[in-house]
């Protein structure tokens, strides 16, 4: 586990069992690596705030504005959290400016309502659009982290003011090949990330790019003495894009248009500029002139837009989770302590000095560095995960995957490059069907057999290499062991959905197929392609979700 990993579940484990949302961020600072943001989280049982310390790329897939945890751990979601496909960067001159500017106080208190934070929201800098149904919000860290801050290495290059430590300079060549595409050739060094070469390299051979890079790094030298400011970040590519996104409605505008403030940037299909790479990997083994180059497989782009469902915008005004849904969210350790309600509290709140900023309590002094979604309408079927305080229980209950940790696989490989995809749906629950063969046994539909208990999975859909990817998760018990099943075909055959996945999995459970029969099915009667991959057990960390995701996709390619 990473040491800023550790700190914000050191922070958790001051309230066991009590679940926070992680309500939105605040000042960066800009000086000092890891270049924490101030966090901001609302413990759902008690209605206070609380300062967390929190680096910018654990926000990537492990921790998402709007959503709820417990022991650190996924277990939901705010239920005014929309989701959505918005087409943005229309203008690429439009200027930052502050939330006060666009939204009032009162609007910013549906946020978070507590005076002395509410103006450290308001002063954020965010990129505003007035588009033709709606004005469009998208704070500046929202950009930071989806498109800069794409792991600690990347972070430190771009804020220590110098890509020079990801690639050696001078290696970098641009070229066409004899289809007249562009060809990127580079040598990077050790510390850098593979996964990030593709975006590394739009930096690199982008001016345009580099110039929206270098407007962050010149944030340290300008910035004046106070260490935390508002991060100023802007999209680094000129032509529009589509982003999917989970945003929160505030209210109208002065057209009579409804506001929203994009919280999370899952997907996005920006430009990166070239169709071929070929990298060489520093090596203390071996001379560079006798490494050959290694190629970066890059998918086809996509014949025609990925196709998503249009959500259902209710636009009910944002408001934190109420306490009256506290035990949704709690992992519960005893049944008496569960149905009782009993549950210790111990900690401290945010709180203010001398009209300053927002000070954190009990933050470790030395930090380290690392690498570092449900449905929009409610989190009813997030069912608490179960554990148990007998020895023996707890032991075996330890190796069980709970379904709700999928959320940071999934939000991970939407991080990846060529991806474009939109939210899980889910969890949904599985019709109990019975076994044709095996009538006298329990159905594997029934969670841990029990009669009242109905599994439960969770879809997604992307797009990657002209092929439509559906990933679909089930959970997990002592009968059904931990791994995703990948369903994928050519983007032009017509969309499958949850609904087809249910009917899928239901026949899989009621003819007790293998794998090789569920792959010659879905073949034969959706002219789908199979693949399973399995994942850990628990004590998951970013490296095991990092070769999950580029496990998938070469399955995929």
């Amino acid at each position: 586990m990473s040491q800023n990993n550790s700190a914000i579940l050191d922070f958790f484990s001051k309230f066991p069992n009590q679940p926070f949302e992680f309500v939105t961020v605040t000042d960066i600072n800009i000086k000092e690596h890891p270049n924490y943001y101030k966090a901001i989280f609302k413990n759902i049982k008690t209605n206070k705030f609380h300062a967390q310390l929190i680096a910018p790329e654990m926000m990537r897939y492990k921790y998402k504005v709007g959503h709820i945890y417990t022991d650190g751990e996924h277990v939901g979601q705010n239920k005014t959290l929309l989701k959505g496909e918005f087409t943005v960067n229309e203008n690429i001159d439009v200027n930052l400016v502050r939330l006060s500017t666009v939204l009032s106080e009162e609007e910013a208190k549906n946020i978070i309502d507590y005076e002395d934070v509410t103006k450290y929201l308001l002063r954020q800098y965010a990129h505003v659009e007035e588009q033709a149904d709606c004005t469009l919000i998208i704070p500046c860290y929202t950009i930071a982290n989806r498109f800069y801050f794409l792991s600690s290495s990347m972070k430190h290059a771009i804020m220590s003011e110098t890509l020079g430590e990801l690639y050696y300079e001078g290696s970098f060549h641009n070229e066409k090949n004899a289809k007249g595409e562009t060809v990127i050739k580079l040598h990077i060094k050790k510390k850098a990330g593979k996964k990030d070469l593709p975006f590394l390299c739009r930096f690199i051979g982008n001016s345009f790019a580099r110039a929206r890079l270098e407007y962050i790094s010149n944030q340290k030298s300008l910035s004046a003495s106070f260490e935390y400011q508002p991060i100023k970040a802007q999209f680094p590519v000129k032509n529009p894009f589509e982003i999917y996104a989970s945003y929160i409605y505030l209210g109208d505008d002065e057209r009579g248009k409804p506001k929203y403030l994009v919280l999370n940037i899952h997907s996005d299909n920006s430009v990166l500029g070239f169709e071929e790479l070929y990298y060489k990997q520093f090596s203390a083994k071996a001379d560079p002139r006798d490494i050959d180059p290694e190629q970066y497989n890059i998918p086809k782009p996509p014949k025609k837009k990925f196709k998503r469902k249009k959500p259902q915008r209710s636009n009910k005004i944002y408001t934190g989770t109420p306490f009256s849904e506290y035990l949704t969210y709690i992992i519960r350790s005893n049944e008496d302590e569960y149905y009782k309600d009993k549950v210790s509290m111990h900690g401290s709140t945010i709180h203010l000095e001398n009209e300053s900023e927002p000070l954190v309590d009990n933050i470790p002094k030395t930090v380290g560095n690392s690498f570092e979604t449900p449905k929009a309408d409610g989190d009813k079927d997030l069912g608490e995960v179960q554990t148990s305080n007998d020895p023996y229980e707890n032991s075996t209950e330890k190796k069980i995957f709970n379904l709700e940790n999928f959320y940071q696989f999934y939000e991970a490989l939407l991080t990846f490059a060529f991806v474009e995809g939109s939210e899980l749906v889910g969890p949904l629950r599985i019709n109990k069907i019975q076994n044709k063969k095996r009538k006298s046994t329990k159905s594997k539909s029934l969670l841990h057999g029990d009669e009242n208990k109905q599994r439960r999975f969770l879809f997604g859909e992307l797009a990657y290499d002209q092929k439509a990817v559906y990933i679909v998760e089930i959970e997990q018990d002592s009968s059904w062991g931990p791994s995703t099943w990948i369903f994928f075909t050519s983007e032009d055959t017509m969309q499958y959905t949850e609904n087809d996945m249910q009917e899928i999995i239901e026949h899989y459970i009621e003819e007790e197929l293998s794998y090789k029969d569920l792959a010659q099915y879905v073949e034969k009667n959706y002219s789908l392609s199979f693949e399973q991959k399995e994942h850990k057990n628990s004590d998951v960390d970013d490296d095991s979700i990092e070769r999950w995701c580029e496990s998938v996709l070469r399955k995929i390619l």
